[in-house]
């Protein structure tokens, strides 16, 4: 598949269930769906951009690390978040770090699919 093609497929994601906002009132501030490697999909960073503990910017959500510009991430399930952002939880490339990455801050995406994170 082209990168034009794999850009365009970002641009007409299908529809997530949205996270309940009782989740965005959980004891630390920030939801944590469960998560499950049901993906076997993979994205490219638009920018440099920050890895999140849940599905929610700051100051809801801490960081795990900044991933750098045209980093790899390798997708594991989906989920849309209360404020009807979708999120990707993934593992960066070549390392065993894991977290939540909105969509908007990938250029390519790469899945036939976006299951839901259970």
């Amino acid at each position: 598949m082209k990168i034009s093609t794999l850009m365009i497929a970002a641009l007409t994601l299908p529809a997530l269930p949205v996270i309940p906002a009782q989740a965005a009132v959980a004891a630390t501030g920030c939801p944590r769906p469960a998560t499950a490697d049901l993906d076997s999909g993979w994205g490219i960073m638009r920018g440099a951009y920050n890895l999140k503990k849940g599905p929610y910017a700051a100051p809801v959500c801490g960081t795990v690390t900044k991933v750098s510009q045209g980093k790899k991430l390798y997708f594991q399930c989906w989920t849309t978040n209360s404020h009807g952002h979708r999120w990707v939880y993934a593992r960066v490339k070549g390392t065993k770090t894991y977290g939540w990455m909105s969509v908007d801050n990938l250029k390519v995406i790469s899945t036939d699919r976006y299951p839901l994170c259970p």
